[in-house]
């Protein structure tokens, strides 16, 4: 799922249960996470009997949604987080590489900062490995890469020029009828492409011997975030990952420097707004266009009314302020969820903004 798509998951109804607890990636500290997890679970089942706006009948069945899916994770292949989201016919899993607070919540709605604001942090892309046999399409999350097995994919070139040769007796330009079969092995998984990044846009990789990246940058038309030349037919995720990694440096580096130069533009034309506080009240304007935030900026801070207050200087009078213990974050899921951009810049970047800037639609 896209940043966006996780802005706007909503639950089926209500029961939604939210559960989030910190993992760990290594020994000794991982050998507590099935404990805690269990310890969550037993949470869960508690609050939903306990509710009794909730049918009996449906709190089993979103517990067992929730339990069921939490049995299938490996905490031995986790990171720094695990999300699950359940509600009734409903089940949502996700792996986080932040730190998040353990709690389990029962809403109307589930508790999300925390998943889209990871995803935001994240960067994501397809790897194309181009070959005859086959052609590949890596899903990749940072270091983590898994082959797409869907939409054609793998694709081996099983025809007249692939697999099965030309035949002999084949007219007096043979070279040609190969590369015309060529070029149609190539649309084909063009087409296939698109069709699996219009469900989920990112950048796209693409690898292979220049022959191969000719055919397909021939019937490719969107942009291509890299391009790497040579022969990666045998080639592995840790292998891919080895060989994209400056690549995705780089694609990284030009994005940021593109969002903070639309900054710039904004600034000049007084379309931004600086700091938390400032960009957290048009946030909740629905002004947000593009939100541009320091890697690692994080802050709590206190909500009254539509203002935001530093944690240490909670508000006084009535209602009550509420303590946010990332305010930060809240401004990503808000920004996402209202169809804004987040571009994650170096710390450093925004130092003249308060780390925080936000360009706005008008």
């Amino acid at each position: 799922m896209t940043v966006k798509d996780l802005a706007t998951l909503t639950p089926s109804g209500y029961p939604a249960v939210s559960l989030l607890m910190p993992t760990h990636r290594t020994p000794p500290a991982n050998q507590q996470d099935p404990i805690r997890l269990r310890n969550l679970l037993t949470e869960t089942r508690r609050r939903l009997e306990a509710d009794e706006s909730v049918p009996a009948d449906v709190a089993a069945a979103v517990y067992d949604e929730i339990a069921e899916a939490a049995a299938h994770v490996d905490l031995r292949q986790v990171g720094e987080g695990l999300a699950l989201f359940a509600s009734p016919g409903q089940v949502h899993v996700r792996l986080l590489d932040s730190p998040v607070n353990e709690r389990v919540v029962v809403a109307d709605t589930y508790e999300i900062r925390d998943v889209v604001a990871d995803a935001a942090r994240r960067h994501r892309y397809w790897a194309l490995v181009l070959s005859e046999q086959p052609t590949r399409l890596w899903s990749g999350d940072g270091a983590h890469l898994v082959e797409v097995t869907t939409h054609g994919f793998p694709f081996t070139h099983e025809g007249p020029g692939g697999a099965q040769g030309l035949p002999r007796d084949y007219g007096q330009n043979p070279s040609a009828h190969r590369d015309e079969r060529h070029r149609q092995f190539f649309r084909d998984i063009a087409n296939a492409l698109r069709r699996v990044d219009a469900l989920d846009t990112r950048p796209v990789f693409v690898l292979g011997v220049e022959r191969y990246l000719a055919f397909f940058a021939a019937e490719w038309t969107a942009p291509i975030a890299g391009t790497i030349s040579g022969n990666y037919d045998r080639s592995g995720p840790h292998d891919l990952y080895r060989v994209l990694a400056p690549h995705l440096a780089a694609h990284q580096s030009s994005e940021q420097i593109a969002a903070l130069e639309q900054l710039d533009v904004a600034r000049g034309a007084n379309r931004f707004a600086a700091g938390l506080p400032e960009v957290w009240q048009l946030a909740h304007q629905g002004r947000g266009a593009h939100l541009l935030v320091e890697e690692n900026y994080h802050t709590p801070a206190w909500t009254h009314e539509d203002h935001l207050h530093p944690a240490e200087q909670p508000p006084t009078g009535e209602p009550a302020g509420t303590l946010v213990d990332d305010a930060v974050d809240d401004v990503v899921e808000l920004v996402a969820r209202q169809g804004g951009e987040v571009t994650f810049v170096g710390d450093g970047s925004l130092a003249t903004d308060g780390r925080i800037a936000l360009i706005v639609r008008y």
